[in-house]
């Protein structure tokens, strides 16, 4: 059997959308892209852009096994670039940095720049030293600090953990933010919050729209630059974007980014997100240390950071690229799926922001085609990946009504039982 003598790169988190897109990025590029999943209904594992795709622990729930995995695949085969996609790998490839780069290239941000991006706190910090506005914060250190702010402060608040993933009992956990709209909802999240992230964020919430700027900046220089704007997410009550549009770079938001990225001494890849207030103010609210989940629409627009950042890591020339398309929209229709859902079963009890209407983002979503909508799952020549997301969420739709229904049932007999106990 001939030898496959392509240049091969070893992708992690199959399951992600940035994975995807940098496996038919690259896979064009005549690169060869292992992909590994824990799952083995990874939208990516049947694109055709990959070679192999093997199934690996859950880095989350087994580090140990995922961790004897990598080190394993590392030693018996060759790869010229690891990378990882998400916060849960990402995080994990920084700690092992140095026992990885004996036996594969992992390019990553220096170890101090991740750290100030990776904590949320440290990040907010720096930011208010720039100059750049970010929501009001309060930096909670002991429960009278979060005393001082329940009986002093009006809702709506943002309780946001320091850091995305953590470590508790030998698993590590990812950490959702909370929304607090009183003072005894804010102790009670705020306690449920520091339970698997000590001492989170309490931030003022802003009212507006999420907007995004995204840099690939190597040994000091920023190579590529773009930006966008959030039209729906996947969860109405905050979440990763299911459609959003390519916008014009903003002078005083790519200015603001790139200050921050040099104060940071960034290295790679980073999305810079701000909420941007009715009052047009632009707040910074974090820097994605990884790639980002919307990275196929900076692709459609004409930006293809995976391919640019590959060439820049391994040495080969890049051609800049500091413009691109206005305009383009990209779905993720698998997550537009789930934002459809949540809209048509209501807003969560204990919610008190506005709320999408049923009706208009039913219309929203029917609009399957236009002259600038592309997709993250569905590309040209690579349909499959897209079918799978949609089997996938059906599968589970399927579990959540199971469940109910069941729940329901074990109800219904239990009160029956408990009247003729009573009879």
């Amino acid at each position: 059997m001939k030898k496959d003598k392509r240049p091969s790169v070893l992708l992690l988190d199959g399951h992600s959308l940035p994975c995807l897109a940098f496996t038919r990025s690259l896979g064009r590029a005549g690169i060869s892209v292992t992909v590994a999943s824990e799952s083995p209904d990874a939208s990516t594992r049947v694109s055709r852009h990959g070679t192999k795709f093997p199934i690996c622990p859950s880095p989350l729930r087994e580090p140990e096994a995922f961790r004897h995995w990598l080190f394993r695949t590392l030693s018996q085969e060759h790869f010229d670039l690891l990378v990882g996609m998400t916060d849960q790998t990402v995080f994990l490839l920084q700690e092992w940095r140095e026992q990885l780069g004996q036996l594969v290239d992992v390019p990553l941000a220096p170890r101090e720049a991740f750290q100030l991006a990776w904590d949320n706190a440290a990040t907010v910090k720096l930011a208010q030293e720039l100059g750049i506005p970010t929501p009001r914060t309060f930096f909670i250190q002991d429960w009278g600090d979060l005393e001082h702010v329940a009986q002093s402060q009006r809702g709506p608040l943002v309780i946001r953990p320091r850091h995305s993933i953590n470590c508790k009992d030998g698993m590590y956990c990812q950490v959702k933010v909370e929304y607090a709209f009183d003072a005894q909802m804010l102790r009670k999240k705020y306690a449920l919050v520091h339970y698997d992230s000590p001492w989170p964020l309490i931030k003022e919430y802003v009212p507006g729209v999420g907007a995004a700027c995204f840099f690939l900046r190597h040994q000091g220089k920023i190579l590529a630059r773009f930006q966008h704007q959030r039209i729906r997410e996947t969860n109405p009550t905050g979440s990763g974007s299911c459609l959003r549009v390519s916008v014009a770079p903003d002078p005083a938001l790519m200015e603001a980014s790139e200050r921050l990225l040099a104060a940071m001494n960034w290295e790679g890849l980073a999305m810079v997100e701000y909420r941007v207030g009715t009052d047009g103010t632009a707040y910074l609210i974090e820097v994605n240390p990884r790639p980002w989940g919307s990275i196929q629409l900076a692709i459609e627009a004409g930006v293809d950071f995976p391919l640019l950042w590959y060439c820049a890591v391994t040495g080969q020339p890049v051609k800049e690229v500091h413009s691109h398309r206005a305009g383009v929209y990209c779905r993720y229709l698998g997550g537009d799926l789930r934002n459809l859902e949540s809209v048509l079963h209501g807003p969560p009890p204990d919610w008190r922001l506005p709320y999408p209407k049923r009706l208009p983002t039913l219309l929203q979503f029917l609009k399957f085609w236009g002259p600038n909508l592309c997709y993250d799952d569905f590309a040209s020549g690579d349909w499959r990946p897209g079918f799978i997301e949609i089997l996938n969420y059906l599968v589970t739709l399927k579990r959540r009504i199971d469940g109910q229904l069941r729940r329901k049932f074990a109800s219904r007999l239990y009160d029956r039982l408990r009247g003729a106990e009573v009879k």
